[in-house]
């Protein structure tokens, strides 16, 4: 069972907004999102907490607008998020400036690089260069992780200003338990941090996905929100050479599109 199936009901019953048919609105799309499949309108209700009627009115709503979409009497996402993905990433500098540097990067053009911002306690990708490895991993555009448990995620939250991570990660009951390797205490994760932070970069060490690391350098200047780019690649390839070029490429990534960022 995947983190999103074992997530707790959140109830929507009492929203606090100022709009709460948009509010419950986007929370069926959050949930249809974090299920990655169908989902049955009882299902839909229970996972919100709101009544069938309402729901019911909400994806009726949401269909008519081609947000989401009916499969086998169930509900799905619908293809004009793709066309409203698209559109935000084609109106991103950073996103065409990512895709161009990338690609003329000494050694880092041909592996997997990302380009994140931290939204909460949350890393979410919004750019992704492929290289030319026979192996491509796992990293598709939209997806969300724990930010605890990620190379781009501690880049991040490393170069906040104190009181700030220590508001991000009073979000987080326990800290997300991925692989074996992932920290199982807040005081692991602090001393990752002070090291990514003496250092200059993070680390995943097999603490997202067995079998594969990522190295991640934050931008500078990137506050609002919080920017990082990160390379990701099979554990048994990284040999010392490699991440002290690896290294190098990104800090040249993050420096070009820091300023970027700050203009």
């Amino acid at each position: 069972m995947t983190t999103s199936e074992s997530a707790p009901p959140r109830s929507l019953r009492a929203v606090d907004s100022r709009s709460p048919a948009v509010t419950r609105a986007v929370a069926i799309l959050e949930e249809l999102s974090r299920r990655q499949r169908p989902m049955a309108l009882a299902e839909l209700s229970r996972a919100l907490d709101l009544a069938k009627s309402t729901v019911a009115n909400l994806c009726s709503a949401l269909e008519s607008t081609h947000m989401i979409r009916r499969v086998d009497g169930r509900w799905t996402l619908g293809y004009k998020l793709v066309e409203l993905g698209r559109g935000f990433l084609a109106g991103t500098d950073i996103v065409a400036e990512f895709r161009g540097q990338s690609a003329v990067l000494a050694v880092a053009a041909t592996e997997t690089l990302l380009l994140a911002v931290l939204d909460g306690s949350e890393v979410v990708y919004i750019a992704r260069h492929d290289g030319c490895q026979p192996i491509r991993l796992a990293s598709d555009i939209g997806l969300r992780l724990p930010a605890v448990a990620t190379a781009l995620g501690k880049a991040m939250l490393a170069g906040l200003p104190e009181s700030e991570l220590d508001k991000r990660l009073a979000q987080l009951s326990e800290l997300p338990q991925l692989t074996a390797r992932s920290h199982r205490t807040m005081d692991a994760l602090r001393r990752d941090l002070d090291a990514t932070r003496e250092r200059g970069y993070a680390v995943d060490d097999e603490q997202s996905t067995e079998g594969v690391t990522s190295i991640s350098v934050a931008l500078s200047g990137s506050d609002n929100p919080p920017t990082a780019v990160g390379a990701t690649l099979l554990a048994a390839r990284l040999t010392t050479p490699l991440r002290e070029s690896l290294v190098a490429d990104l800090r040249q990534l993050a420096g070009r599109l820091g300023q970027l960022a700050r203009s």
